[in-house]
């Protein structure tokens, strides 16, 4: 938002009219990919971009080795042991915590290409530390992962068990297919009777016909996910879209909480607060 409103005022291009030096973008704290569309608007030479994990409780990861990817180098010689809880229905609740009886492996035991809850242990006094986060392991050797989600934010109310990553996938799919710029959206499982339907708000930029758009992005989840495939021969009886602008979104940050790099819009809201989401979402300009 900042390097658009840099470009507007100064009646530019591109930002590198007004920093023609600018090389490298290091980016942290909110997954890069569903902005990097809207990113290469604003750019007129080619970018380096490194994605980095710290958080309050420690630096955990860092691009060791820039590439298309975005994986991340654990820093595991920083006073922080990790351990990881394998990610399924299984380990987790419905209000993202760790169940009891789940297994906690140590970097030696994970598997490559597999899920896992981010436990963590500091010299600083943090002790079994659940992040938040879910990540997988992309490459074993050189210990580096990618951040795909938060365990909040687990699609799993009738058994879909989205990931999102895997929204984050099929919304950039979704750029592509209709020539959209998708930095924001957000998705709930609304209860419709005794059965759920997934109601998404779309923040874009651009024009799509929002059924030809519900349409597609159902598809690619289908493809994507067999959990998701079958929950829709079952309890997940329909999906709906709604188009938006991506204002809407900051909007409802500014009213609901406060500006700042460390405020997010959720990508998975509970059903209580997508109805508030709702009413405010619907009384914006299309």
């Amino acid at each position: 938002m900042m390097l658009k409103r840099v470009v507007e005022y100064n009646k530019a291009k591109h930002i590198h009219e007004i920093w023609p030096n600018l090389r490298v973008f290091n980016s942290g704290g909110v997954a890069f990919e569903p902005y990097r569309k809207s990113f290469g608007q604003l750019i007129g030479k080619p970018m380096t971009y490194i994605d980095t994990y710290l958080a309050s409780e420690g630096f955990m990861a860092y691009q060791a080795r820039p590439n298309d990817d975005m994986a991340m180098k654990l820093s595991t010689n920083s006073g922080i042991y990790f351990e990881f809880v394998p990610f399924s229905e299984d380990t987790i609740d419905d209000m993202g915590r760790v169940a009891d009886n789940a297994p906690a492996l140590s970097l030696s035991d994970v598997e490559q290409g597999k899920e896992y809850i981010l436990i963590i242990s500091t010299v600083a006094g943090t002790w079994r530390y659940m992040i938040g986060d879910t990540i997988r392991i992309t490459d074993k050797e050189h210990a580096e992962i990618v951040i795909t989600g938060r365990t909040k934010h687990f699609l799993n109310v009738v058994g879909s068990q989205l990931s999102v990553i895997q929204m984050n996938n099929a919304m950039k799919e979704m750029e592509e297919t209709f020539g959209l710029k998708i930095p924001e959206f957000t998705v709930a499982a609304v209860r419709k009777g005794d059965d759920y339907i997934h109601h998404w708000y779309i923040g874009a930029e651009g024009q799509a016909d929002e059924e030809k758009l519900r349409k597609a992005l159902d598809e690619k989840l289908k493809e994507a996910n067999k959990a998701y495939k079958m929950a829709r021969s079952k309890a997940l009886k329909d999906v709906k879209v709604t188009l938006t602008k991506p204002d809407t979104f900051y909007k409802w940050v500014e009213k609901n909480q406060s500006k700042g790099g460390q405020v997010k819009v959720p990508r998975v809201m509970k059903e209580k607060e997508f109805e508030k989401w709702k009413l405010f979402a619907d009384e914006q300009p299309s």
